[in-house]
């Protein structure tokens, strides 16, 4: 599914695992600059590397 959101930049709370993780993931897929946000920088700088397409 084509949702045209290919350039956008979108703001992933909570991004470190779950579902802010999940939706950073998709988000990434779909061809949107996503900027990660959680509390624990390891698991971030960790989540980040998951996410890079």
């Amino acid at each position: 599914m084509d949702l045209n959101l290919t350039g956008r930049r979108a703001l992933c709370l909570a991004a470190s695992r779950g579902l802010g993780h999940a939706c950073a993931v998709a988000l990434a897929r779909a061809g949107v600059e996503v900027c990660l946000v959680a509390r624990d920088p390891a698991r971030l700088a960790q989540a980040a590397e998951g996410v890079r397409v």
